[in-house]
């Protein structure tokens, strides 16, 4: 019983989450249908702001700031060869604009309905978050610093996250809390979807089926063009290349000790390390407890023996900077001597009682010190120098009418000749072309131009200072691979799918004559199949990994009926042998858990109507441009 009541549980959830999708994302064609972003662009350059909803604006900063992180994400996944620009052909940067116009639309509503959360409610939200706590489910300090530190985020941009968050969650709650869902309709959908069946099941292999005869040239031919995409060779097309890599020049850098010191000096403010501070805390939750705290550290008392008796967190800060500190706390633990014991703090995390245990003050680096980091940035420099030194000859050898071949000579490069690739960067043997940085652009730019045209010089990413010239020499188009080449291929694939129709024709003879069958298990042996009895499922999802048409059927059967449909390996055949409807009383706890996912559902189908008249309120202005944005942080 238990396991059915998970398995139903798990049911109804399926069945209101497919609910809740198509919701949501009527929800997105609504918000941003109705605003029309693209449409609504206003050239303003002096304007700071990229998108305004209402009196809420979002900076070119935090927009830039969203698309960098997207564009790190996008390369974890896809490769670091992923630019901005092809982000943006994507349409990536216009989802994240529109997520980011979504959130300022709730901002304004929350703004407007005086929406607000308190500091208390904050610190309960971090401290129930299972990834800040400690192994006996406790908050600890420590584990919250290292997390946001992994993760990217300074203290004061998480909690101001944090806030905005809940604040937009309860204007949408306001929305979902109220919706109630009538017992009916509850009962109605569980008996729908907590209905079981049984089915005697039995499969009609294809590889059973006799082998067919080979058809002929004539037959095949034509099979091979009706599934002309699986016997097509691709569009191949002939590149000559010319790079300059960094690895071209290096030979050519050194740097020496003169230039050394002479870039230190001209760049000593890079060397300089920040004032950085020792610091200990006693994390409180009361002003009283951090007042009584505060007192017993001023009269000298160890730290720990202060913090246990509080039953208080007692939190190693460490080594710090400035701008690594929440601004409430920095201010005075930054203004404090040595030894000194701040006056109680509160932020959204509780009240701190801050003890300055030691200062570094800020200081540069003198040379010796900061040297092996001078000759990397001074190599660095002098590389990139020397690439664009060579790419401003190589282009000069061009624009005087030097062929790629010439080109090379003179500028001591080596040209390289892609015989065949495909729009992919792959040789016709199905393997990356040879020899090539970054194949990804360079390929791109091959396509992108007729035979016998050449690209301009063009800088790739990936490496630091890599340009490209690229000449489409010719092209192989896209065309049927020749018949002899695939002819065997051909023939199987045709027998293949013979004995697969074969398979499924004989499943519904099969099925006819099950249906008439008394004895299961005289029909087996008579027919030669195994038939089995499925446990009971639910219509959304079978047993035996039947096929979803013949779930369907099933469900629509009378007991003693008949079905077959087909599968990969061939077809099944079924026949109906019991139904197993929902005992509402036995399952009062399915029934009451799907009543909350369908109030959950409802009150998200609410949020269209809401969602619209928001966007009906607070008009959306958007003053600059993807593109421009994009051409930024490219």
């Amino acid at each position: 019983m238990p396991g059915f009541v998970t398995a139903m549980s798990n049911s109804v959830g399926r069945f209101i989450t497919s609910l809740l999708a198509k919701v949501l994302f009527g929800i997105l064609i609504v918000a941003f249908g109705a605003w029309g972003i693209a449409d609504m662009l206003k050239r303003s350059p002096e304007k700071q702001a990229v998108i305004g909803v209402g009196d809420v604006e979002v900076s070119s900063l935090q927009v830039k700031r969203a698309f960098v992180s997207e564009l790190r994400r996008m390369r974890q996944q896809f490769g670091p060869q992923l630019t901005a620009a092809d982000a943006a052909k994507y349409g990536v940067f216009d989802q994240v604009l529109s997520q980011m116009a979504s959130r300022a639309l709730l901002d304004a509503a929350a703004a407007k309905m005086n929406v607000g959360v308190s500091d208390a409610a904050i610190q309960e939200l971090i401290a129930g978050t299972p990834a800040f706590q400690n192994e006996d489910g406790q908050f600890n300090r420590d584990r919250f610093r290292r997390v946001l530190e992994n993760s990217g985020y300074r203290e004061a941009d998480y909690l101001s996250m944090a806030r905005g968050d809940m604040v937009r969650s309860r204007v949408l709650d306001s929305v979902r809390e109220p919706v109630t869902v009538p017992n009916i309709l509850a009962e109605t959908l569980l008996r729908y979807e907590g209905e079981r069946r049984v089915a005697e099941i039995f499969t009609v292999p294809a590889d059973a089926m006799p082998l067919p005869q080979d058809p002929g040239d004539e037959v095949l031919t034509a099979y091979q063009k009706d599934h002309a995409s699986a016997y097509t060779a691709p569009e191949y097309r002939k590149l000559a290349v010319l790079a300059i890599r960094p690895d071209d020049v290096k030979d050519h850098v050194a740097v020496s000790e003169d230039e050394l010191h002479d870039y230190y000096t001209h760049h000593a403010s890079d060397f300089t390390q920040p004032e950085t501070r020792h610091l200990r805390q006693i994390l409180v939750k009361d002003e009283a407890a951090a007042a009584k705290a505060a007192a017993a550290l001023k009269e000298g008392r160890a730290a720990d023996v202060v913090a246990k008796e509080e039953k208080a967190v007692l939190t190693d800060i460490g080594w710090v900077e400035r701008d690594r500190l929440l601004a409430s706390l920095a201010a005075p633990a930054f203004a404090a001597a040595k030894g000194d014991v701040l006056p109680p703090l509160k932020t959204p995390l509780g009240w701190h009682v801050v003890l300055v245990e030691d200062i570094r003050p800020a200081r540069t680096l003198d040379f010796a010190e900061s040297r092996a980091k001078v000759a990397e940035a001074a190599r660095s420099e002098q590389l990139l120098g020397a690439i664009y030194r060579l790419s401003t000859a190589l282009e000069d050898s061009l624009a005087a009418g030097a062929t790629l071949e010439e080109a090379a000579r003179l500028n001591k490069l080596s040209l390289v000749v892609v015989n065949a690739t495909d729009a992919e960067g792959k040789s016709p043997d199905g393997k990356p072309v040879p020899g090539l940085p970054a194949t990804t652009e360079i390929v791109r730019a091959g396509f992108a131009q007729d035979a016998g045209n050449q690209s301009t010089l063009m800088e790739y990413e990936g490496e630091p200072g890599g340009y490209f010239v690229v000449r489409t020499d010719a092209v192989t188009p896209a065309a049927l691979k020749p018949f002899a080449q695939v002819r065997g291929d051909l023939l199987a694939a045709w027998r293949a799918g013979k004995r697969h129709e074969a398979a499924v024709e004989k499943a519904k003879t099969l099925a006819d004559d099950f249906a008439k069958a008394k004895d299961a298990t005289a029909f087996a042996k008579a027919h030669g199949v195994k038939i089995e009895t499925t446990q009971p499922f639910f219509r959304s999802g079978g047993a035996h990994g039947l096929p979803r048409d013949l779930v369907k059927a099933v469900f629509a059967m009378e007991p003693g009926q008949t079905g077959s449909a087909a599968n990969p390996e061939g077809a099944v055949v079924a026949r109906l042998s019991g139904i197993k409807p929902v005992d509402l009383t036995a399952f009062a706890q399915v029934l009451e858990k799907g009543k909350q996912q369908l109030r959950a559902a409802l009150g998200d189908a609410m949020m269209a109507p809401f969602t619209t008249q928001l966007t009906e309120t607070f008009p959306m202005r958007q003053f600059r441009s993807v593109d421009s944005l994009v051409r930024e942080i490219n």
